[in-house]
């Protein structure tokens, strides 16, 4: 067991142990049948008009162990009534969908505990749902977490293990990450220095319109001579063609 989750097990300890007779009713199904029952439930649930009447099939549907009904409850006790909102009870539905590895759940833990909602922030317990539900997938999770490993937030820094998940988000087309790479490189930090991958990946990053990507690269043209530019415009012409669903539209043939 790793550090981190030995210092995730001993903070949650408590609360863990008050919760371990419970046998809820979400772990008596595989992850099949949890994706029928999921399924099932959004197409009744989006048929209601009346928000009280959905309020209450969500409800009911959470306490059979519906994985997106306690997903949903949780969003609304945590948005509240419009006089207070109910953190515990969100916490409860987030906790036992996460458990059942829905990543979005995961990734609202991990923001609860970072943002310090449930008492101080614990950036620790967030890593470890961001990691949860990074590697569920969830491309926002695998940005924060990757931006957790870059500055040692939470965790021990590990810039080459950032730059691994940057670019798993970066894969999905998480827009900000190829930006982060395009620093990395440029700076050495979790891989080798290479000031043409970085001039390559801040091209992309900038035709993406991420504002820090168009502010650095006409300094990083300047910076280089000609031969040099056309092989990092290659490098960017060759990432740009695995990218272009990713780019917009009005951008995706422009030179």
């Amino acid at each position: 067991m790793s550090l981190i989750n030995k210092l995730t097990a001993k903070l949650s300890s408590k609360s863990n142990a008050s919760a371990a007779a419970i046998v809820w009713p979400e772990t008596a199904f595989s992850r099949e049948q949890h994706a029928v029952r999921n399924t099932q439930f959004s197409q009744t649930y989006h048929a209601y008009t009346n928000p009280q009447q959905a309020f209450e099939f969500c409800r009911a549907q959470a306490d059979e162990g519906v994985v997106m009904a306690l997903y949903l409850l949780a969003l609304q006790y945590e948005q509240g009534d419009g006089q207070q909102t109910y953190l515990s009870q969100a916490l409860s539905c987030y906790q036992r969908a996460g458990d059942c590895g829905h990543p979005e759940s995961l990734f609202n833990l991990a923001l609860l505990q970072l943002q310090g909602q449930l008492g101080k922030p614990n950036a620790v317990l967030a890593f470890s749902y961001f990691e949860q539900a990074a590697k569920h997938g969830l491309v926002q999770a695998q940005y924060n977490l990757a931006s957790m490993l870059d500055q040692g937030s939470g965790c021990f820094q590990d810039q080459t293990a950032a730059f691994d998940w940057y670019n798993k988000a970066a894969e999905q087309g998480y827009t900000q990450a190829w930006q982060n790479i395009a620093v990395m490189y440029y700076r050495g930090e979790g891989v080798e220095a290479d000031k043409l991958k970085a001039y390559a990946w801040t091209l992309l990053a900038a035709k993406a319109g991420v504002d820090e990507a168009i502010a650095a690269e006409p300094e990083m043209t300047q910076a280089l001579n000609s031969t040099e530019i056309l092989v990092g415009k290659a490098q960017f012409d060759h990432l740009q063609q695995g990218f272009l669903a990713y780019l917009p539209i009005e951008t995706r043939f422009e030179g």
